[in-house]
């Protein structure tokens, strides 16, 4: 047999290759445990970020980029951070930590990256609309940014699968499960898993990844209330942004009809019946999508 011949693809293979990626930096799950509330919430961000130069050198191209746009450059962390601000800095450091382990290098990668963007700042804006679910919007964030990380991870290990993946035609995320049984035998949730066990992710945010695609979640008895409104709200940002990007003139359509667009397309019957504040949302669509397509550009990725 020849010795070169590269190892068939399975479970077992992508098992193995995910002892061999770079861990999230440490500042992620150091990020996840800090007040935002507190007074020292931006100091204790700038001495975590001064342990990981890298990052920090991002921080501060982030913050003269076009996302702040300073009448003055900035040179220093804590000014760095002032002007972003809480609730982007959380959501910078976020995206800037993941995207040093899986850097966007073609368009499925741009693709893969602008999906998870989008569904975390979609994330986020429905744990604000939706006060009665007491989600806090930072962890919405980060879980609708890492729901998809077992794609990243595929996309690292076989560069051509996604594009496999995606040319067979799913149009929204209850299909793309079944499609990747069907090809490889697994999902990019099984996948996802086993990165969030490697990495000591917390159990939240393991069990979204584990539970994303899995609609049924409501009559599970291994989830809690809580966490059973947190991946919800990812699921249902999860459709918002895979429509959003098949229907590129969703910008054009009266919010009456987009609005209706979306309970149509994006709510799924095994639910309970919740209310995703979609009016609100419609109004906040061009907003959000503005800030992404911003977010993008200033992480290189867009």
């Amino acid at each position: 047999m020849d010795q070169q011949q590269k190892p068939k693809f399975s479970y077992d293979l992508v098992k193995e290759r995910i002892h061999s990626l770079p861990s999230l930096p440490t500042v992620v799950a150091e990020l996840m445990t800090l007040s935002k509330d507190s007074d020292d919430f931006l100091e204790r961000v700038v001495e975590l970020a001064k342990l990981d130069p890298p990052l920090a050198a991002r921080i501060l191209r982030v913050a003269n980029s076009v996302l702040s746009a300073p009448n003055t450059p900035i040179a220093d962390l804590h000014t760095a951070l002032v002007r972003l601000g809480v609730i982007r800095t959380v959501a910078l450091v976020s995206a800037l930590s993941v995207a040093r382990v899986f850097d966007a290098k073609d368009n499925e990668h741009k693709a893969v990256w602008q999906h998870s963007i989008e569904t975390a700042c979609l994330s986020r804006l429905l744990a604000n609309l939706i006060p009665e679910f007491r989600i806090d919007p930072e962890l919405a964030y980060t879980c609708g940014l890492l729901h998809d990380i077992g794609r990243f991870i595929l996309l690292r290990i076989s560069p051509k699968l996604i594009g496999v993946i995606d040319g067979k035609g799913w149009e929204s995320p209850t299909e793309l499960p079944g499609v990747e049984k069907k090809l490889i035998g697994f999902t990019h949730a099984d996948v996802g898993v086993l990165a969030a066990k490697e990495w000591n992710l917390p159990e939240d945010i393991t069990l979204m990844i584990h539970y994303h695609h899995r609609y049924d979640l409501w009559h599970s008895d291994q989830l809690s209330g809580e966490q059973k409104r947190l991946i919800s709200v990812v699921q249902f940002a999860d459709m918002v942004s895979v429509f959003i990007e098949l229907h590129p003139d969703w910008a054009d359509l009266e919010p009456e009809e987009l609005k209706q667009r979306i309970e149509t397309v994006c709510s799924h019957p095994q639910w309970p019946l919740i209310d995703f504040h979609i009016e609100e949302m419609v109004e906040e669509l061009p907003a959000v999508a503005a800030e992404c397509t911003q977010f993008l550009e200033a992480l290189k990725i867009g």
